[in-house]
């Protein structure tokens, strides 16, 4: 019985260690849930994100370890696993159960009920495994390093980026008429009329890809008519690829050449701001103003 009470010890340390990483790549889903909720807005979700993801990793590396500080990681773990499935009841109302509740980001998706019933058992075997309080004071302030290590991997291995770059503004004529018709439909788009966000996105660009899940996020709080999506893929096989990823369903232009560039202006991810044909803004760069874009396409 003390063999597999350990071993269940572990495994729920793990749990935790493992729900921390697996959020960090890519990391932008789950600050993306802070800015949805409204607790934060695009340059404090990055820190709140990391901070939870370290706070995950810490009570995880405690619980493997055997440090319960007098029960306080005890009671801090069972009440993290309340609000957090707090949380996904409150996702579970409102979104229904189709969404991905992102507690192992994309590694493993799991439904609200099924990370429900996840929480529920991890919050029962805490119940029954037996926790030891050490005598020795010294052993305690092993949560120290264990602070340390959580947040300093948190930071460094996925570092925060002010994402507060305004647009240039700019005043230039410019022609689209040669860029190619929309991927799947065949059509094509007539730029030099109304005001049109058009976004340069490559597939090997992971910068791009975190900005395409802004922009999916964007798709989902608003019905969006006016933002196009050009992407950068030398093999057509990579297009489905970075659709599944980042679960944009903006109609979109492919381009397989090096004029891809020519349009982007080398610097990615790209996004132009057009009213009737003429270049008004210039966003570049993985830290652009979201809420500059937003401004622009929503309703």
């Amino acid at each position: 019985m003390k063999f597999l009470n350990h071993i269940i010890r572990v495994l729920i340390g793990l749990v935790f260690i493992f729900s921390g990483l697996s959020k960090l790549f890519p990391i932008e889903p789950f600050e993306i849930v802070f800015v949805d909720l409204g607790v934060a807005d695009w340059i404090w979700a990055p820190f709140i994100a990391r901070f939870i993801i370290a706070f995950e990793i810490t009570l995880g590396l405690c619980i493997v370890f055997n440090i319960w500080l007098k029960s306080i990681i005890y009671k801090v773990t069972q009440g993290s696993l309340i609000v957090f499935t707090a949380y996904l009841i409150f996702i579970l109302i409102t979104k229904g159960n189709d969404e991905d509740c992102g507690c192992f980001g994309s590694f493993i998706v799991l439904t609200p009920i099924e990370s429900i019933i996840k929480n529920v058992i991890l919050m029962l075997l805490l119940l029954v495994v037996k926790r030891r309080h050490y005598t020795l004071g010294v052993v305690n302030w092993m949560i120290i390093p264990f602070l340390a290590m959580a947040f300093t991997s948190t930071f460094l291995l996925n570092r925060v980026g002010l994402q507060n770059a305004a647009g240039i503004e700019l005043n230039e004529a410019i022609d689209y008429t040669e860029l190619p018709a929309l991927y799947n439909t065949g059509e094509k788009v007539d730029f030099s009329k109304g005001k049109i966000i058009v976004a340069y996105l490559s597939y090997s660009c992971s910068h791009c890809e975190s900005a395409a899940h802004k922009l999916h996020f964007l798709e989902t709080k608003y019905e969006i008519d006016n933002l196009y999506v050009v992407l950068g893929s030398k093999h057509e096989k990579n297009i489905q690829v970075f659709l599944d990823k980042t679960k944009i369903e903006y109609p979109f232009i492919w381009m397989d050449g090096d004029e891809f560039f020519k349009y982007s202006g080398g610097g990615l991810p790209a996004f132009v701001y057009l009213e009737d044909g003429v270049l008004k803004k210039k966003w570049i760069g993985e830290f652009f103003k979201v809420e500059e874009i937003e401004a622009i396409i929503k309703p």
